[in-house]
């Protein structure tokens, strides 16, 4: 930290507990881990800036100037290495001390280390490609995610029975507000324009693309965020909503671009959705998120038409699609899975069950009253997309017992 010149909130390696066994034969083993450097790196795939690059000697370099703090990346890597560094308003992530190694130096953490439990070693590319199996580890995400090239020497006698320290630290994740507004208002826009709506679709678009701004670190720089089109469903999402907003403008009049901005639209609202399913998020890790989110149009194009019987069926399949994907999770059974079902339905357990009944009962009082019913479908919606953010429990590397930045 020292040697990157990281304030104090912001830690590119952590130390992690693993312990297992039974009373008296327990034991305890410490992982120290940074990035991992992989051969196929999820935060380089990913980025919409590009702000990622893979050098020629194995390290992943994260080039600070190119980045926007979208933070896609920190979804995208599963071992949560990447970091926001408030201070700076983008991600930053260990590099291996590049000028360190440029000098011919080993990297801090390996020079610090007095058990010296931290090396650095070349890979014969390769050979690890055809078996990468010594980078797994008990409680570590899968190597063959990003093919990760640390390998891990494990002690001997390691119990089959271990669980991280830091299990019992399920929490909830950051709500992220402005996404919620963007993808909620995204897709209400494109319900609006389907239903014929063209001034309501369009004045939705704009207030969807002001709301981008705010998840952004440095939103003067947004343009960048296009510049990956071919890798990353970021950059599309940015791209096809762009268009879809320029689509609902200029439709407003000329009706003939209404279809246009439709199709637009609904392509934009499945990059949207493909964006969220990465192995690192296992409760979004789903088509059942792409169904979510294409679901929330059909019941905006509902209400803005006045068809109760449209309105009503987009809220139950939604609400199916929310239970169905709880049923996924605990039959899964991993820590993750258990972990967002266990924040669903305990921590998170009134904001659920409004939820849950927010739906039949807009559809019971939509025939008569559709207006109380557009109340309770936005309420629903509102609490779903919330619990969507808060409740996913993402891979990462074992912590310690204790919270904190260790």
């Amino acid at each position: 930290a020292e040697q990157n010149g990281l304030p104090p909130d912001t830690v590119w390696r952590r130390v992690g507990e693993i312990e297992g066994g039974a009373h008296p034969e327990t034991r305890r083993f410490h992982l120290s881990m940074a990035c991992n450097h992989c051969l196929e790196p999820t935060c380089l795939s990913g980025c919409p800036t590009d702000a990622y690059v893979k050098l020629d000697n194995g390290v992943v370099q994260h080039r600070a100037d190119e980045c926007i703090g979208c933070q896609y990346c920190t979804w995208n890597c599963p071992y949560s290495v990447p970091a926001f560094q408030p201070d700076r308003r983008i991600v930053t992530k260990c590099d291996m001390c590049l000028p360190r190694l440029s000098a011919g130096l080993a990297p801090a953490c390996v020079g610090a280390c007095p058990t010296e439990a931290i090396t650095v070693e070349r890979v014969d590319v390769a050979a690890w490609r055809d078996d990468h199996a010594a980078a797994d580890a008990p409680h570590l995400p899968p190597s063959g995610i990003t093919l990760s090239t640390t390998r891990i020497a494990l002690p001997e006698g390691v119990p089959l029975d271990t669980f991280a320290a830091s299990d019992h630290q399920l929490r909830p994740e950051h709500p992220h507000t402005p996404l919620i507004v963007l993808t909620l208002l995204t897709q209400v826009a494109v319900g609006a324009s389907a239903a014929g709506s063209r001034a309501v679709a369009a004045l939705v678009a704009v207030a969807a693309l002001a709301a981008s701004l705010g998840h952004l670190g440095r939103p003067v720089h947004a343009a960048k965020a296009l510049r990956n089109l071919r890798r990353s469903w970021l950059s599309r999402e940015v791209a096809l909503f762009g268009l879809y907003s320029g689509a609902a403008l200029a439709a407003v009049p000329v009706p003939a671009l209404a279809p246009v901005a439709v199709a637009v639209g609904a392509a934009g609202v499945f990059a949207s959705a493909r964006l969220y399913v990465v192995p690192g998020r296992p409760a979004w890790d789903t088509w059942l998120t792409v169904a979510q989110f294409g679901l929330t149009p059909v019941v905006a194009a509902g209400v803005v038409a006045g068809a109760p019987a449209v309105a009503a069926g987009g809220a139950l399949a939604q609400l199916a699609v929310t239970l169905a994907n709880l049923v996924r999770l605990r039959r899964v059974g991993t820590f993750e899975a258990r972990g967002t079902v266990r924040l669903t339905l305990h921590w998170f357990r009134p904001l659920f069950g409004l939820r849950v009944l927010a739906a039949p009962a807009a559809v019971a009082v939509a025939p008569t009253n559709l207006g109380a019913a557009a109340g309770l479908l936005a309420v629903a919606e509102v609490a779903n997309r919330y619990l969507f953010y808060v409740t996913v429990v993402p891979l990462n590397i074992p912590g310690s017992f204790f919270r904190g930045r260790a």
